[in-house]
This record gives structure tokens, sequence and C-alpha cells, in this order.
């Protein structure tokens, strides 16, 4: 917290009579002289009412320094319990915080060949972008399961999917799913809805960077007509994920499943994921989600089950903790637990 959001005030309380204490007898006069011999009254005289006052004016006094002394001790002993517990207290946090479903990754991965600069990196992707002969595709890109020349047809129909392209942006270093990994956006200028798409370089062994051509595409499996319109039972997909809640049908039980919300820039309908509470893969999208704000990039295997709703599937893999795949599947990394 802030030091200028403390306000502090001071707060004045009228004493009053507990529960079990004497009624008060008001105020009364005091009868002049009451209590003291004749002969003592006379020899005071009127010295004896500044006396009386100068005894009050004292018991008045050390009450004052007591409720001081008293209210200084209080606040030392406030911060000296602060000072001890604050530490405990933190460290306890931090421990119940952490996910300890599965090894925290760093966030550079370590690798043999140094990063191309930004000018590299967006000189290359420009060149990636040009290419309309299949023999050069194997020069810019890791083409995954498409052949060279499905590649290149990608390519040379952006135009009509996507717009032309207005600017390109580095991201620098963007490592997950164990792999060196850097990335440059691309944007497009659509009017009627502004599209992007990822250029993510990975090296190869002999350390060529290169874009994956299927976190560049999105590539799903089989396409998103088939698996929202004609109802696929297995799909692999990249899509964008986040935490939802919304129970129902087949997955009711939210004491049995963890319910997410999938998204893509290819397909109009979102889509509900579930993972049974426990699984490695409940464990692997936590972590993720625990290195991210909110949303997350994710490569998943899932599938439809009896008597769910026509947009759940149950999230039966995470294949990789963003678009590019590796050579293990991401959750394998993480336990299952009860």
């Amino acid at each position: 917290m802030k030091s200028n959001d403390v306000k502090r005030s001071v707060k004045f309380y009228r004493e009053g009579r507990s529960a079990g204490d004497a009624p008060s007898m008001g105020r009364f006069a005091r009868m002049r002289g009451t209590g003291l011999p004749r002969q003592r009254r006379r020899q005071q005289g009127g010295d004896g009412s500044r006396g009386r006052r100068g005894g009050e004016y004292g018991e008045k006094l050390v009450r004052v320094w007591s409720l001081i002394m008293g209210g200084l001790a209080a606040v030392s002993l406030a911060v000296v319990i602060f000072l001890w517990l604050g530490p405990k207290m933190k460290s306890a946090g931090g421990r119940a915080g952490q996910v300890s479903s599965g090894p925290r990754q760093e966030a550079r991965v370590v690798s043999r060949f140094a990063s191309p600069s930004e000018d590299e990196a967006l000189a290359l992707v420009r060149q990636a972008l040009s290419i309309r002969n299949p023999e050069k595709v194997a020069g810019f890109f890791r083409p995954g399961a498409a052949s060279p020349q499905e590649v290149v047809d990608f390519l040379a129909g952006m135009k009509s999917v996507d717009g032309v392209v207005e600017r390109y942006t580095w991201l620098s270093s963007m490592d997950a799913n164990r792999l060196s990994i850097d990335g440059v956006l691309v944007s497009f200028n659509d009017p009627e809805k502004p599209r992007s798409r990822l250029a993510l370089l990975t090296p190869d062994e002999t350390g060529t960077w290169k874009i994956d051509f299927d976190a560049f595409a999105r590539t799903v499996k089989p396409s998103w007509d088939d698996i929202v319109e004609k109802g696929a039972a297995l799909a692999l997909v990249r899509v964008h994920i986040v935490k939802d809640s919304y129970y129902n049908a087949a997955f009711r039980d939210d004491k049995q499943w963890v319910c997410h919300r999938m998204a893509s820039p290819d397909a109009e309908e979102m889509l509900l994921g579930y993972c049974k509470v426990g699984s490695r893969q409940a464990a692997a999208l936590n972590w993720m989600f625990s290195q991210e704000e909110k949303m997350t990039r994710a490569t998943l295997e899932i599938r439809r089950v009896d008597g769910g709703e026509s947009r759940q599937f149950e999230i039966l893999k995470v294949i990789a903790e963003d678009w590019v795949v590796g050579e293990v599947p991401f959750d394998e990394g993480f336990n299952e637990f009860d």
C-alpha cells in the first residue's frame, strides 16, 4: 500500500459506565472543610484551594503522560510483530501460490545458436512471405506436414483471406515448449476485420532460423468446418485459451471437470474445452496461465464426448504451450494428482 493511501485519524471517545459499574451519583457540592479538624482548617486558610488545584493538575499530567507512554509502547509492539511476522507471511503466501504440478521453465531457452537481430528477422519474414516458387520454401520455412506447393498456395492466397500486409513488428524472444523461438507479428489492413499472423522463427540443426509454417497458418486437423459444422469426433487445434465456468450437459460436475473457453481467428464460434480435475492436462494449463495474465496460446488435441453440447470438447492432450509443436507433448512434463 502506498504511503499516501494511508489516512491517519484521531478518534475521541466519551467515557461511559460499563456493565457492572456502580451507578454514578452525579455532581454534588463539596461542603467546605469536610473531613478536616476545625483548627487545621483555620491554619490552611486561602492557600487550601490553590493546593487542591495544584494536586488535581499534577494528577491530570500523570494520566496524560501515562496514556502517551502506553500508546508508544503499543505502537512499538505492533512494529516488532509486523517486522517479525511479515517475512514469514510473505514466504508462506509465496509457497501457497506456487504451481507445483510441473517443472518451471526458464524465460529464455538456452540455444546453441544466436538469435537473428531485429533487422535480420524482419528481412527474413518479408522475403519468406514473397515466395511463390516451391523450391525456395525449404530455405525459409519448417513446412511440417505441408508440401512446398501447399505452402506457396497458402502464401498466394493470404491477400484474399487477410488483406494486404500493412506492417511487420519484431517481438524478439518468445521461447516456449522447450524451444528457442523469436517472433515477428505480421499485421494486415483489412478495414472490416483487422487481422494478424505470428511468424515464429526457430533454428534448425544447422542454426538456420526458419518460420514454423503450421504456427503461421494456424493449422488445424481436420478443418474448422469439419470440427464445428460437421461434428468431427477428434481434432488437433491451435487456439487462444482462457479459463471459464460453464458447466452443463456431460460436463455439469465442476468437481470433476475444469472449464476453458477456446477461440480462433479462423472460427466464428467459441468452443469450450474441459480437462479432468487432477489431470496432467489441467496441471499443464494451470502452469501456462501462471506465466500469462489471462489468455494464452495452445495447441491441443480435443474430442467430443457422448452427451456433450455441440461446442463442448474434452481436452485429451496439451501438445504445446504455443503454436509451435516440439518433439514431446508439453503436458508430459507434468504429473497427475488426486
